[in-house]
């Protein structure tokens, strides 16, 4: 039962108990690790409240990942789109994606769902265009008012945004995801992030060429690189 009934505040209640417990349970024992005993002995109820909230297990986790993807997604709306210059704007943008990206809860998220997704397809295509196309829907949009203003080149909207943030993100989810335990530092991301928004700025034509980069570069950065 993913979707929630129309039921009363007490009953509701219960139900995110149940999701918020889950979810610390399968983010730190996966879905076949995790038992309906082990969810009920953290947040109460019985398997009679389960079956008739959630249906099973696999209800459960459906439910954790909407919840999950409904979090990230608040975080990617709230991402900021100001009035300032474009490349400040952008670079502001930048720097609050990869905060959310390389959050802690946010890995350990997609480190959950990752190895399910077999399993949930549908759920894969709500997450990823629910939760993580957000702030690419964000940045096509603002573009869109770019191009009208005529302070961006007459070119697909949508094909920018998903340059940029290709730019931005580089590998760091990824090396994130993959390498537990490695973190990024808050200063090599904001020198990053302005690195990137240069060289998408200057392929667009805007702003200076990017010339000899790798010399006012971070050695922490070059490394990380």
């Amino acid at each position: 039962m993913s979707e929630t009934k129309k039921i009363d505040p007490r009953t509701e209640k219960r139900r995110e108990a149940i999701i918020e417990a889950a979810r610390e349970l399968f983010c730190e024992h996966g879905l076949s690790g995790t038992t309906l005993e082990m969810i009920i002995a953290e947040a109460g109820g019985s398997r009679r409240t389960i079956y008739e909230l959630f249906g099973n297990k696999d209800g459960v986790f459906e439910a954790v990942i909407r919840n999950c993807t409904g979090r990230v997604t608040k975080i990617m709306r709230d991402l900021p789109i100001s009035e300032k210059p474009l490349r400040e704007t952008l670079i502001d943008f930048g720097e609050n994606l990869m905060t959310v990206l390389t959050q802690s809860d946010t890995l350990r998220y997609m480190r959950m769902f990752l190895g399910e997704v077999p399993r949930f397809p549908h759920l894969g295509r709500v997450f990823y265009e629910s939760g993580l196309m957000t702030g690419r829907r964000l940045l096509k949009e603002y573009f869109e008012q770019q191009i009208k203003l005529g302070r961006f080149p007459n070119h697909d909207p949508e094909q920018a945004a998903r340059f940029l943030v290709s730019l931005i993100k580089s590998d760091y989810d990824i090396r994130q995801l993959s390498f537990v335990g490695w973190e990024p530092r808050t200063g090599d991301l904001n020198e990053h992030v302005t690195l990137a928004v240069d060289m998408f700025l200057a392929g667009y034509g805007l702003g200076k060429p990017i010339t000899d980069q790798t010399e006012t570069q971070s050695p922490q950065l070059r490394q990380a690189e």
